[in-house]
């Protein structure tokens, strides 16, 4: 058995900066990449990272020998894969934004009447394809025909394809940390590019989602798309098997077939890394300055400034929970701690403009009700998931969503957990949490938000302590090992038809 391990993702792990014996790695702090970096680093096993870059220091890191130094400080080794920056924008923001992040999560209403011009269908061709197919190429070539692969999340979604074309029998995995749409909402997408990107899924051997939820959708995609779907499986994890067609190249003879496994890992928040940057002095001092008047009870909300995030239904709530609630003036505040995302892409734009205009409107009509913080603060969203009374959290579709699973794990106040049954963390959650059914009815937001503002200190309590309870002991390195052991006990099954010796 191969002790080496590849891992693909559209971010690397760290940002170079400098040049020469000046090079310097900083690691990324986004959720995705940090669970992978601390599995990465954990598992014992030879590993390689893959990443599409077009940031020109890590296009410069690739010619120096400390590259090597710096990769080996991380525990593992970064292999940045260099593409232009228009080909890297068409393949992330045409294509992996505003056509599959879109349709994924059912975001089409969402950004109707924006006013802004549909991606050009082409780029999935030529930009989305090209940088799938590079990172496939890197793979094959820095790695041994048995070592398992795992390929992270929509944005390589035909990664697995190409691999399979170039290497037939490599172990391929493939996660998605969004969730899955349904066949109604993909059909939205241009024929060539569904097609292509469900027939690059299926080339993996294993496909991890993380809800029951999102692994359904995906295998009513496959059966509205004509492959043949069988549902659940003789392990709890697995939710079903897709067969498709064996393209002649990839070793399989005319009329063939390949079974594709589908399962679900969902992501627990990695309770050890969350708990040691709780601690650090920059959070102290934002706790300090976000520390709540006794007499004000404080909604907090932790987000990127996304469509997905549903911040303005939630902000719309708000102000109908004070305008119908006159008892709730001066005694209930919201801080929305927000994160800056993908300004680049226009329908971003115009969602954060309408933010900026609802958040002015409310502290017009109730002074001082809403304090927003917009920027890249690990230690303030810290702190403010440490000091809430509330938690709202109100996706209109989320993968998962770890703000949910570290705000109980952090919190000082017995807060209470407002969630979307739409967000994968409900699986998790929804015993303890007030449950959203329609994440797009403000009204029903409001009710929830006055229930949780009147819960009795024993109820916010019991629910408090079995939120932390059902999210406590998260580990990275446990995630990612049960996709190994998966991927390789699938690699070690003899194919369809052919007998056990």
């Amino acid at each position: 058995m191969t002790r080496a391990l590849a891992i693909a993702s559209d971010r690397g792990p760290v940002v170079f900066s400098g040049a020469g014996p000046q090079l310097r790695a900083e690691r990324r702090i986004g959720s995705v990449t940090a669970i992978l970096d601390t599995a990465a680093r954990g598992l014992p096993r030879h590993t390689l990272w893959v990443a599409p870059s077009d940031a020109e220091a890590d296009r410069r890191a690739i010619g120096y020998a400390e590259h090597a130094s710096v990769t080996r400080r991380l525990g593992y080794t970064y292999a940045p894969l260099p593409v232009s920056e228009r080909q890297y924008r068409e393949y992330y923001d045409d294509v992996g934004v505003r056509m599959l992040w879109l349709a994924l999560h059912g975001l089409w209403p969402e950004v109707a009447g924006t006013g802004a011009r549909p991606p050009d269908p082409s780029a999935f061709t030529r930009s989305y394809q090209q940088v799938n197919r590079g990172v496939a190429e890197q793979i094959v070539r820095q790695t041994r025909p048995d070592t398992p692969v795992l390929v992270q999340d929509y944005q390589l979604a035909t990664t697995p394809g190409f691999i399979r074309a170039l290497r037939p029998g490599q172990p391929i995995g493939l996660f998605f940390h969004t969730p899955f749409c349904t066949p109604d909402e993909l059909s939205r997408l241009p024929r060539s590019v569904s097609g292509a990107v469900l027939d690059g899924m299926l080339a993996a051997d294993l496909l991890g989602f993380q809800s029951p939820r999102w692994a359904a959708n995906f295998l009513d995609c496959c059966e509205a798309w004509g492959r043949r779907v069988q549902r659940g499986g003789a392990v709890a994890d697995i939710v079903g098997v897709v067969d498709s067609p064996r393209p002649p190249q990839t070793g399989g003879a005319a009329g063939t077939t390949r079974t594709s496994t589908v399962s679900c890992y969902p992501v627990l928040a990695d309770s050890a890394l969350l708990a040691a940057n709780a601690q650090s002095a920059e959070v102290r001092a934002w706790e300090r300055e976000l520390a709540p008047d006794p007499a004000i009870r404080r909604i907090v909300r932790v987000d990127r400034v996304d469509p997905s995030k549903n911040i303005l239904r939630g902000l719309e709530a708000f102000q109908s929970v004070l305008e119908r609630t006159p008892g709730f003036w001066g005694r209930v505040a919201m801080t929305a701690c927000l994160t800056p995302s993908r300004e680049r892409i226009p329908e971003y734009r115009v969602y954060a403009e309408r933010i900026r205009h609802m958040a002015e409107r409310l502290n017009r009509r109730f002074p001082g009700c809403l304090d927003v913080y917009l920027g890249h603060d690990v230690a303030r969203c810290l702190a403010a998931l440490k000091s809430y009374d509330v938690l709202l959290v109100n996706p209109v579709r989320d993968g998962m969503n770890l703000v949910s699973q570290e705000g109980p794990q952090l919190n000082t106040r017995h807060g209470a957990l407002i969630l979307s049954r739409s967000a994968g963390s409900s699986d998790l959650l929804g015993r303890q949490a007030l449950l959203l059914d329609n994440p797009r009815d403000v009204d029903a937001t409001a009710r929830a938000l006055r229930d949780a503002l009147t819960l009795s200190l024993a109820e916010r309590r019991q629910r408090a302590a079995g939120l932390r309870d059902a999210v406590a002991d998260g580990d990275p390195v446990r995630w990612l090992s049960r996709q190994v052991q998966e991927l390789e006990r699938l690699a070690a099954e003899p194919p369809a038809g052919v007998p056990s010796p």
